[in-house]
């Protein structure tokens, strides 16, 4: 395969760059690009092909695979590892967390499971804006998709969770959620889920008479004991690491392009092209990695869900820091590890109504758009925030001030590039 010469790589690159108020840890997948061009929380920014250099070689459309690819092919067989879950990758764990995925009876009426907000047909998104939990609540933002969880160093929008066993902890306690206690989640294991558990994670301790419902705010949870409250809660975060486990079987790999990107196929003039734009119209800045997404957070200036103004990342990372389940906690199996990935957060600036860059992987089998799901097809949502950049109605901080300087260019090119993201079919044997 042609490759492009250094020369090319760094007209490529410049610009692309830029520090960033919220750096990652080693484990992330792309750079640590700040509020830079292109930086989206569903969609990509692309540019016009402004002259840059090609992407690839030849005479051929699509037979080269640029430089700034190459690092951002995924293969199911080789993900990054889950520091802070020693169970992450355990079959056992999977097959237990997939059973938990799809049970309703883990939410406070029996109606609501991870599933119902995650669909397998929806490339596990929500086709509704907002989704609707028990007793017909409803929330404030789109529920993302969970195919690039194991690639995502912050998850929900806001990333008030560090790790992807501790993100459904907060679903499942969400009141317009699943609004299930944590005591609920230990005695339904016990009663339902206990052999498979304990060949997991070994011997549950004898927890005595455990409060119907209780969880911190509520009154029954002070009455219990020290031991009965570790010991819920240790069950309640095995929980969250068995679905982590379920979740990293469903990662969007292989694609075309990863298989283009290891230089197995090629590209269609259009997918090319768009390829190209990718890259000189600096979408590659925050869209990085393999998730195509630098994991960071931005202000788009797109309107909240709900008409209620959204502090976004600000509010998360306060969340996230206090949280008795994050990477430093009692309850992560990497405390030094999570500590780390703390320390980037504790630095984080200018916050305020930013959101995360979203993952592309699959981003064109999704049926909706945006951290408030406001659009249904993806060159709305790209000439929307793109093509007009402004804060909406709602919108709290400061616009991403490197949007002015975004031109979309070809936006059937670009599309037709994300298209090569689309997710193999999950296997049958791993449908929730």
């Amino acid at each position: 395969m042609m490759r492009l010469q250094a020369a090319a790589v760094a007209v490529l690159l410049v610009g692309c760059g830029g520090a960033g108020t919220n750096a990652l840890d080693g484990t992330t997948t792309g750079d640590d690009a700040g509020t830079s061009a292109g930086a989206t929380d569903a969609g990509t920014a692309g540019g016009a092909t402004d002259g840059g250099t090609a992407i690839g070689g030849g005479t051929d459309a699509g037979t080269g695979v640029g430089a700034p690819f190459e690092p951002m092919a995924l293969s199911a067989a080789a993900l990054p590892a889950s520091p802070t879950n020693f169970a992450a990758d355990l079959p056992a764990a999977a097959a237990l967390g997939q059973r938990l995925f799809a049970d309703a009876r883990m939410s406070s009426d029996g109606t609501v499971s991870c599933q119902s907000c995650h669909s397998a047909a929806q490339g596990f998104s929500d086709a509704r804006q907002v989704s609707v939990g028990v007793l017909g609540h409803t929330g404030t933002r789109h529920a993302p998709s969970v195919v690039t969880v194991a690639l995502t160093p912050f998850l929900f929008w806001d990333g008030r969770a560090d790790s992807a066993w501790s993100q459904p902890l907060k679903a499942i306690e969400g009141a317009a959620e699943m609004d299930f206690s944590r005591t609920e989640v230990a005695t339904l294991v016990l009663s339902a889920y206990r052999a498979d558990y304990e060949a997991i994670f070994g011997p549950i301790p004898d927890l005595g008479t455990l409060p119907a419902r209780a969880m911190p705010g509520l009154p029954a949870w002070n009455a219990m004991t020290a031991e009965q409250q570790d010991g819920v809660q240790r069950i309640f975060s095995d929980v969250g690491k068995s679905l982590e486990a379920y979740e990293r079987k469903l990662t969007c790999a292989d694609t075309r392009f990863d298989r283009w990107a290891r230089g197995e196929i090629t590209l269609t003039a259009a997918e090319s092209a768009g390829a190209q734009q990718f890259v000189n119209g600096r979408c590659i800045a925050c869209h990085s990695g393999q998730a195509f997404s630098d994991g960071a957070f931005h202000d788009l200036g797109l309107s909240p869900a709900t008409g209620a103004s959204d502090a976004g990342r600000s509010a998360g990372s306060q969340l996230l820091l206090g949280d008795a389940f994050n990477g430093a906690g009692a309850y992560s199996d990497d405390i030094v590890f999570g500590q780390t990935r703390l320390d980037t957060v504790s630095a984080e600036t200018g916050t305020v109504g930013a959101f995360r860059t979203g993952a592309l992987r699959g981003v064109g089998q999704r049926p909706r758009f945006g951290h408030a799901g406001q659009f249904t097809q993806l060159d709305d949502f790209l000439r929307d925030a793109y093509n007009r950049p402004r804060l909406h109605a709602g919108t709290v901080g400061t616009l991403d001030p490197k949007l002015a300087g975004v031109n979309l260019g070809n936006i059937a090119n670009l599309i037709a590039f994300l298209r090569t993201l689309d997710c193999p079919p999950v296997a049958a044997d791993l449908l929730p």
